[in-house]
């Protein structure tokens, strides 16, 4: 099996390398393509690196128009040298898109695997991704019933976060701080909920603050938490959310994470005026912006946007789902519906056996 791979956001290459290394236990496979460093100790040998063209929203993206331009021309050289038995496109939509129409009328198969949020925003897209995308493979179970009520070709794998965090009792008195992945995000969000975790130390609310640091970005990002003092740096969510009791998170994946870890919770999202402007006259399908409450159905957090995000909103939000009572325990439930909705262990797998039925011809739900 070759299959020429396209990541290009952190998460993305997590979860592409997942599947890779279970389509790579079904037989012999060559990747090839765009991704970071977990997609390369997976096997996969790439051309691009993503860590240079990771970037969110609107306005940001317009202003790398050329380099996204110049970046897909040398992929389809590579892609067309590689000469693979399909493509295999993994979240990055704006980008990933483009591809699957390149790559369909070059005669190529195109999987895509972790759905584009078309169902929120780009609902014009379903005649596109029905003409140029020959399997959606999806996390969520909503996903698959969009695609297949719209004549796509879908099957939903579950999402792999069931089986990397486990079912626990979560303890310890810290606020989790987890600002996201991206610089613009950490910018924009880490002031504001740090002064808002330390409102809640300060009061009593909890004992301690820990920040998520992510990996793929520059140090100098989190200078701000070594100089306050009652506030420690974590590798990654898992680590910070260990020994929370509550915790501010920005909009994304991490939402999930913090579902599966129990742990009650506040979203923040801050992105530029323009972005925010053109985001509000796009995005439709959806009534909430944190993915946790749209997988499950129900408001999992609290939401604050935009100019609602401040510490003083964001503690006032936080403070009462940290202690025991009604509000506690009604957030710890509807955390347990998230996980409930997020489907059974075993979803690469299950992903992987979807993806390599479809390339053999045979049959597969």
């Amino acid at each position: 099996m070759r299959l020429f791979a396209v990541a290009g956001e952190p998460s993305g290459d997590v979860r592409a390398a997942e599947l890779l290394g279970e389509l790579a236990k079904i037989g012999q496979l060559d990747v090839a393509g765009m991704g970071g460093p977990r997609m390369a100790a997976a096997g996969a040998v790439l051309s691009e690196r993503m860590e240079a063209h990771s970037v969110m929203g609107f306005a940001e993206v317009l202003r790398s128009a050329a380099a996204f331009a110049a970046l897909e021309r040398r992929l389809h050289e590579a892609c067309l040298d590689f000469s693979p038995d399909a493509m295999l496109l993994v979240d990055y939509p704006g980008f990933n898109l483009r591809f699957a129409k390149w790559a369909s009328r070059k005669g190529l198969k195109v999987i895509y695997y972790i759905s584009p949020q078309i169902w929120a925003w780009g609902g014009w897209r379903v005649p596109a991704i029905r003409e140029s995308v020959s399997l959606m493979v999806t996390l969520f179970e909503f996903e698959h019933e969009f695609y297949r009520s719209r004549g796509i070709r879908s099957t939903w794998s579950g999402h792999p976060l069931v089986d990397a965090i486990p079912v626990t009792a979560p303890g310890g008195r810290s606020i989790a701080v987890l600002p996201g992945s991206r610089a613009q995000e950490v910018s924009r969000l880490l002031p504001v909920m740090l002064d808002a975790a330390r409102r809640l130390v300060a009061d009593g609310s909890a004992d301690g603050v820990v920040v998520a640091r992510s990996g793929n970005l520059p140090e100098s990002l989190y200078d701000r938490c070594s100089s306050q003092p009652g506030v420690g740096l974590a590798d990654g969510t898992s680590e910070a959310l260990a020994g929370a009791r509550g915790a501010f998170v920005c909009s994304g994946t991490a939402t999930l994470e913090t579902s599966l870890h129990g742990i009650p919770f506040v979203v923040l999202y801050r992105t530029s005026p323009v972005t925010y402007g053109l985001a509000r006259l796009l995005v439709r399908g959806v009534d909430r912006i944190c993915l946790a409450s749209i997988a499950a159905g129900i408001e999992a957090a609290p939401e604050l946007i935009q100019g609602r995000v401040t510490a003083a909103r964001a503690a006032e939000a936080l403070r009462p789902l940290l202690a025991d009572g009604p509000r506690r325990d009604g957030s710890l439930a509807g955390l347990a519906r998230v996980r409930a909705s997020l489907g059974a262990p075993g979803a690469a797998a299950r992903a992987a056996a979807a993806i390599a039925g479809f390339l053999e011809g045979s049959q597969w739900t």
